[in-house]
């Protein structure tokens, strides 16, 4: 995951030492992420700071990490829709940003961005809010604190994109007013922009198009007040088995991923626990290897939408940043 840093942001986050999360967000960016700057390394030059940090920062960093100079990402300046400039790595970053319309994109909540004085804080959602190195947050289905899909609403973050899989997620009219339609509305809490939903599916446990659609419509706009872009894959096992198939329960977004354990219909109607699974866990892709497994899911993921391409199985509006209908 890369992260793009203003040269004021990074001032702040040097002196925000006295900070209790202060070490283990400097371990984030050392272990974990690619750092870009929005200045140029001349600038150093000038600047003892930046420049002591910098030299005492790059000893001991991870192998696959990066820090690289001169780049101005996203562009200025910012606007509601600078997101609809970036690429699919590009809604997947973190951006510490001294701007003054960096409210408009902010507000937006479709990418993680965090303005001047933000940094640590920021950096925190990519823990899960949990102030502590940590990169997966877990609840017990049906506990005091996870009795309903909005009781996880304040974890959510910004996003861009939500995709489902799960072979039974759409199977029952009922369990999805109860669970799928509730699950889109905590996802989508802090968002006030479009966002693309695509569910991938078993074709065989799947109720019509026409029932599914606007259940995932109404959910996501009664948050964001803008209506979604909604598409739906199902695939059709031959003899029971499909190299097609999907068989774990994931769901992805820009920042984070769910895992499901044994399903996504986890309460009825009436808010009672049916599901048998135990937990269900929010993991965070700020970590590399949770990032890294999330891109081989979707190229396995985009494989299959390629032979659905010239066969049958997509409905709907065929709209992704992270994946490619064309």
């Amino acid at each position: 995951m890369d992260i793009y840093i203003d040269k004021a942001n990074l001032v702040s986050l040097i002196k925000s030492r006295e900070n209790p999360l202060f070490d283990d967000c400097s371990k984030l960016l050392k272990k974990q992420l690619n750092i870009f700057f929005n200045f140029s390394k001349n600038e150093l030059k000038g600047n003892d700071l930046i420049r002591t940090w910098i030299t005492t920062f790059t000893s001991g960093m991870g192998n696959n990490n990066s820090i690289e100079f001169d780049y101005l990402i996203p562009n200025r300046p910012l606007k509601s829709t600078t997101s609809n400039e970036l690429c699919k790595k590009g809604l997947s970053s973190i951006y510490l940003l001294d701007d003054p319309d960096i409210d408009k994109l902010k507000n937006a909540g479709t990418v993680l961005i965090g303005k001047l004085g933000e940094e640590i804080e920021t950096l925190n959602n990519l823990f899960l809010f949990q102030n502590d190195y940590l990169f997966e947050k877990k609840w017990k289905i049906g506990s005091q604190k996870f009795q309903a899909w909005l009781d996880l609403k304040e974890f959510s973050l910004p996003v861009t994109d939500i995709i489902i899989i799960d072979p039974y997620v759409v199977s029952d009219e009922s369990l999805c007013l109860s669970n799928l339609r509730e699950l889109l509305k905590s996802l989508a809490f802090k968002s006030k922009s479009k966002i693309n939903v695509v569910i991938y599916t078993n074709k065989a446990n799947c109720i019509d198009y026409s029932i599914i659609s606007p259940i995932v419509r109404n959910a996501i706009r009664s948050v964001t007040d803008v209506s979604p872009k909604f598409t739906l894959i199902t695939y059709q096992d031959q003899r029971g088995i499909s190299s097609r198939s999907e068989h774990d329960r994931t769901v992805l977004m820009n920042y984070f991923r769910i895992y499901s354990g044994d399903t996504l219909n986890y309460f009825d109607g009436h808010g009672k626990t049916i599901s048998k699974g135990r937990e269900i866990i929010y993991s965070s892709l700020a970590k590399e290897e949770n990032f890294n497994l999330s891109r081989e899911l979707l190229k396995d993921l985009q494989q299959n939408i390629d032979f659905f391409k010239k066969n049958s199985g997509i409905e709907g509006d065929k709209k992704s940043n992270y994946l490619d209908f064309s």
